[in-house]
């Protein structure tokens, strides 16, 4: 559930289109937001994907090493390192 405060002047629009259309204001709220967070789902996805292309495309640096040196490596259930069997 959610309640939503608007100016007197656009609670009267929305009251105004949502009976031209037959439909409550709900409805409309509704739709309304639905859009909305569509819209800004797929550009956050959008800048999230080019963020991702942006770091892919850097130079790796000293500390990549470090990760793949742990790659060798696997840890026992009492929290120490051993090497992996090859």
């Amino acid at each position: 559930m959610l309640g939503v405060r608007l100016e007197p002047e656009l609670e009267a629009q929305l009251a105004a289109v949502a009976h031209a259309a037959g439909r409550t204001k709900s409805d409309i709220a509704r739709e309304a937001v639905r859009r909305y967070v569509k819209d800004h789902d797929a550009a956050y996805r959008a800048e999230c994907r080019r963020q991702s292309l942006v770091a892919a495309a850097q130079p790796r640096t000293v500390d990549d090493g470090f990760w793949e040196s742990l790659a060798g490596e696997t840890w026992d259930d009492g929290g120490s390192r051993d090497q992996k069997p090859a």
